[in-house]
């Protein structure tokens, strides 16, 4: 079990989207925000539609903090019959460097084997050598380029995939 700055478990789970939706893009939404370093790319309505939408699933990372539960991390999929593409993996930038984000990876990588999934893609910028270090050791490889994916800036991605 990881722990964070005071000493307090950090709890991955699968979101269940029939909490209050509302409530919950919202606090996805200021996760992302403070992970992503230009902000986050989706707003708050992306984020409800997503936890609206049948094939999507979610996991986050939190802590408990002055009483109240802290999402740190999240990573968001969407899963077509064999194949999950993921649309987001972000962890806070105060709890980055622990482990958060493989966290994430262990429990979508074990939900996709309960549910036969064969492959995972993800995009992921050529520039974010940490993340592409990290897709590498969970064995996904490259498998494509994306010309101009990214904006904010303006940024090829690399399609990285894993067989399960």
């Amino acid at each position: 079990m990881m722990f964070n700055k005071s000493n307090n478990p950090i709890k991955i789970k699968k979101v269940n989207k029939k909490e209050n939706r509302e409530q919950l893009a919202k606090r996805l939404f200021e996760t992302a925000d403070a992970g992503f370093k230009n902000g986050s790319p989706w707003e708050d309505k992306h984020f409800y539609h997503t936890l609206e939408a049948v094939n999507s699933i979610i996991f986050t990372a939190s802590i408990d903090e002055d009483e109240d539960e802290k999402i740190v991390g999240l990573l968001i999929a969407s899963i077509a019959m064999i194949e999950v593409d993921i649309y987001m993996i972000v962890v806070d930038e105060a709890y980055k460097q622990k482990r958060i984000a493989y966290q994430l990876f262990e429990h979508l990588i074990a939900e996709c084997r309960k549910r036969e999934v064969e492959r995972i893609f993800l995009e992921v910028r050529v520039s974010n050598r940490p993340a592409i270090g990290l897709y590498e050791r969970l064995g996904f490889d490259k498998v494509g380029t994306r010309k101009a994916y990214y904006s904010s800036p303006i940024e090829d991605a690399i399609v990285m995939q894993l067989e399960l």
